[in-house]
């Protein structure tokens, strides 16, 4: 397994101690927090999370793959208080997982890159550690779940907003233990709504590439820069805006605020 031990010190909020029964499932999220690192989780989980009671089993990021809690023990990151969505229990997990899915599950963390995607680099190393982890459980693509499928949070988001990049994540992890894919990923169909013209202006010293994609960056444009965009698609889990120039940036509205025209 690509997986590194760095345990945080026991402590009420992100590493309580106590030990788990049997490994029922594995939940995928997301760190919600774009450009931090699997070892700045680490440490700030290992410095008590700012007293949440929160965290994972692993954090993995382009680079590495970080165990910061032992895979026998408690983590808070299933939020087991929500227990009903839309005044249903759980959304169809809790008969497999149990009234408390923290103590049957395995938590991952994907870290996600300054523009919001997922990158290529950390969806395969997340595909990797998530086959071994079912090797070693005697677990099953029926057995992975994103965090949204135990209690509605929107989580990992570009998982939830493109369920087909979860398929596709399933799929290699199925592919990894040996077995056939049973479904495929479909492309989404593009809208009406996403053929958008107007302008955008940068919230941040943001990357543009000169295609669809994340990987490589063409080069930088600073904050502030106002860019006139043709078009909005989506790419690798999440959306880009062509600009009239022929180059693409994230479409995030955290990074660019969008004025139509």
């Amino acid at each position: 397994m690509a997986l590194k031990n760095e345990h945080i010190t026991v402590n009420k909020y992100t590493r309580p101690g106590a030990k788990r029964g049997s490994t029922k499932g594995i939940i995928l999220h997301y760190t919600a927090n774009p450009g931090a690192s699997a070892d700045n989780h680490r440490r700030y989980f290992g410095n008590g999370g700012g007293g949440r009671y929160a965290g994972a089993h692993i954090f993995i990021d382009s680079k590495e793959s970080l165990c910061i809690v032992p895979l026998n023990e408690v983590c808070y990151h299933a939020n087991d208080n929500q227990r009903y969505v839309g005044g249903k229990s759980y959304r169809g997990a809790s008969s497999a997982l149990g009234a408390n899915a923290n103590l049957s599950t395995i938590g991952i963390e994907m870290c996600i890159e300054k523009d919001g995607t997922i990158a290529a680099a950390t969806f395969n190393q997340a595909v990797e550690v998530t086959a071994d982890l079912c090797k070693t459980y005697k677990l099953d693509t029926d057995d992975l779940y994103r965090h949204y499928d135990v209690t509605g949070k929107n989580c990992p988001a570009p998982w939830v907003s493109k369920s087909s990049e979860w398929t596709r994540f399933k799929n290699a992890v199925k592919a990894k233990l040996g077995g056939k894919t049973v479904t495929t990923a479909s492309k989404e169909k593009e809208t009406a709504a996403d053929k958008v013209k107007g302008t955008i202006k940068t919230l941040d010293k943001l990357n543009y590439y000169d295609g669809p994609r994340w990987n490589k960056a063409t080069g930088t444009v600073a904050k502030g820069t106002v860019l006139t965009v043709t078009d909005r698609i989506y790419v690798g889990g999440a959306y880009q805006y062509k600009t009239v120039s022929g180059t693409y940036i994230t479409a995030s509205s955290e990074f660019v605020k969008f004025t139509a025209k």
